[in-house]
């Protein structure tokens, strides 16, 4: 895979680390967020 790939696969392990959730996958003991934060909590992982 690509660096940016790699890094875009990070990003989002690293939000999801931090116990981000859409509503699809929420999960007792996580924060419940919408499709819009959820994607720019990811892209400022990326971006940072």
């Amino acid at each position: 895979m690509g660096d940016e790939a790699d890094k875009l696969e990070a990003s989002i392990a690293a939000v999801l680390d931090q116990g981000l959730r859409t509503k699809d996958i929420f999960s007792p003991g996580m924060t419940e967020v919408g499709t819009v934060a959820m994607g720019d909590a990811i892209i400022a992982k990326f971006l940072a």
